[in-house]
């Protein structure tokens, strides 16, 4: 599934020639790695006039891989031919920091799913690997609870603005798949007047 997700991000122009970089070997020691704080996700990339070849411990490693050689591809719009500038380049690259997050606040700024989904893709470019979603606060209360209904039916901005239980598996599972963790917060004790709207005996 990455690898056809960096096929387009690599050759957006359709119709035209690959050029001179005809193929990509990658090599993954753990293809099936838990995405975790502290997962491998360093990398070795190597790029020739005529292909490339990726080495890491983890697939985390391999998209990271991907997402560099994605920013070292350029189209030649004269010639209809995709190319790699100033080749060879070795590159050996792992991550400073293990925790590298982004905040997104749904709560006072409410995002629907489609909208988060193009956040989370964009993280990849700059390698960013958690988001922390901060899904409620006392401004609204968007995730809907089958255990408690009415703090969303009452709390939410309106009955369009709301997050079902599938909603964030749904997210979760398409950040893993980018190598981004997302961590839900619902705030409590403090922060929680919307969630009076629907139990004001809280």
């Amino acid at each position: 599934m990455a690898y056809g997700r960096y096929k387009e991000q690599l050759f957006p122009h359709t119709g035209a020639q690959a050029g001179s970089l005809k193929s990509c070997q990658v090599t993954v020691a753990d293809g099936s790695a838990k995405l975790v704080l502290g997962a491998d996700e360093s990398y070795t990339l190597d790029v020739s006039a005529t292909g490339c070849k990726i080495t890491a411990k983890t697939q985390f490693g391999a998209y990271h891989a991907m997402e560099t050689l994605s920013q070292l591809v350029v189209f030649n719009f004269d010639t209809d031919t995709y190319f790699v500038k100033d080749t060879p380049w070795s590159i050996t690259d792992s991550p400073r920091f293990e925790h590298r997050e982004v905040l997104l606040d749904t709560s006072r700024h409410f995002l629907p799913i489609a909208t988060i989904r193009d956040i989370i893709a964009s993280f990849t470019y700059a390698k960013i690997n958690t988001i922390h979603w901060h899904i409620v606060d006392k401004q609204s209360f968007p995730y809907g609870s089958p255990t408690y209904p009415k703090l969303a039916k009452m709390g939410a901005y309106s009955s369009f603005e709301r997050f079902t239980q599938q909603d964030v598996k749904d997210v979760v599972e398409y950040a893993r798949q980018r190598g981004v963790r997302v961590v839900v917060e619902i705030d409590t004790p403090g922060h929680a007047a919307s969630w009076c709207k629907g139990h004001p005996e809280i």
